[in-house]
């Protein structure tokens, strides 16, 4: 049930009346999972009980509907409004909603789609030899000697830890951009990779050691317990070392900080891959970032489903950068963007983003805030 004052401001938010303060409201309210159903039920049926209501006819209905749409897609403030914003615009609430009705009534134009790049899942036997994991595929995972170490149900591998080895022998699972990947390592810990990530584990972890793994890219633990021999992820500068927890680490090359984002449990981190740093302890709810130039960790209060969302398929940002959007985007639909807007890229947004095609992520930023863009040779260019 939506509480009077809450209906109030989405009214307010679909008639293009909302204030800053009802937008921060709402930004917030629907990162709660039973409040994104309640609004998107709550819309769809203010759309189609407006409509219905003012044009029977259904070829008006549709084109009303469209309209709606277009104007709901708008950025809601007015310049007075935006002077006194602590953000430099805001995107879309919720555009799925939009997506679901307008895929049925636009036809692109061809130099106006983007083909994203295809490329393949691979692991990294320890031999060096590498093969292409097939997402569609099911069977057997076999080591280099031909030892059943795994199964492959789809884009989900798990290890069953029985590898006849007396070494720690070391697999590397390669994520590129555009796809996903589970991997559920030999104690039953189970890691979900975003795009353009790679990790390093052992096959088969040993006993009477402590359980290492190394990664570049975005990853979401849910580290099985084991109190005698610590979870340790090894990120670059920052080292996370947990007995069993659930947290996000996300670690790019092109990003200036190492993000640790603990969901439940507890962690301990340590800057320069070295205890005698000094450790930090992280609470559930917090994030620790680890600036890479001065390897300071900061800790920040946050909403933890803002940096695990990924793992569903959406990207939720709050008071984020137009060059972190953008990166991120170019991650999860495996395009490239040039950006010819240095002013841009400073600029703070919230946004949401679920089953967009990535066509419609862009004119929504160009509706929102005036962005002009191209598309040349499959490349999105920004003006």
């Amino acid at each position: 049930m939506i509480l009077p004052e809450t209906e109030n401001r989405i009214l307010k938010y679909l008639t293009n009346e909302a204030s800053a303060d009802d937008l921060d409201f709402l930004s917030d309210w629907v990162l709660v999972e039973e409040n994104e159903l309640l609004f998107e039920a709550y819309v769809k049926v203010y759309f189609e009980t407006m409509v219905a209501m003012n044009e029977p006819d259904t070829d008006k209905i549709k084109k009303k509907l469209l309209e709606e749409i277009k104007r709901e897609k708008r950025t809601v403030f007015s310049p007075v409004v935006l002077k006194f914003m602590k953000y430099a615009a805001v995107a879309v609430l919720f555009l799925s909603l939009g997506y679901l009705y307008q895929n049925d009534f636009f036809n692109k134009k061809s130099d106006d789609i983007l083909v994203p790049n295809e490329e393949q899942i691979t692991i990294t036997m320890g031999n060096g030899k590498i093969e292409v994991l097939d997402p569609s595929r099911k069977g057997k995972v076999k080591d280099v000697n031909g030892n059943v170490v795994g199964n492959q149900e789809e884009s989900k591998l798990t290890y069953i830890g029985n590898s006849s080895s007396e070494k720690l022998v070391y697999n590397t699972l390669n994520v590129p951009y555009g796809k996903r990947f589970d991997l559920v390592l030999s104690d039953g810990t189970h890691v979900f990779l975003n795009s353009g990530t790679s990790l390093r584990y052992p096959v088969t972890f040993r006993k009477n050691m402590n359980r290492a793994v190394f990664l570049k890219g975005e990853a979401y633990f849910d580290v099985t317990k084991g109190k005698d021999h610590p979870f340790i992820v090894h990120a670059d500068q920052m080292e996370v070392k947990v007995l069993g927890t659930k947290f996000n680490v996300s670690h790019y090359a092109e990003d200036s900080s190492i993000n640790t984002v603990l969901v439940e449990g507890a962690v301990e981190l340590y800057a320069n891959e070295g205890e005698n740093e000094g450790v930090v302890v992280l609470e559930p709810g917090f994030k620790a970032e680890l600036n890479k130039n001065s390897s300071q960790i900061s800790l920040e209060k946050v909403n933890t489903r803002v940096y695990t969302a990924w793992t569903q398929g959406k990207l939720i940002f709050r008071n984020s950068s137009f060059r972190q959007i953008r990166q991120a985007l170019e991650r999860k639909y495996n395009i490239s963007i040039q950006n010819n807007n240095s002013g841009l890229d400073e600029q703070l947004f919230d946004a949401t983003f679920d089953i967009e095609s990535i066509e419609e992520i862009l004119e929504s930023f160009s509706k929102s805030y005036s962005i002009t863009y191209k598309i040349i040779d499959n490349e999105v260019i920004i003006e």
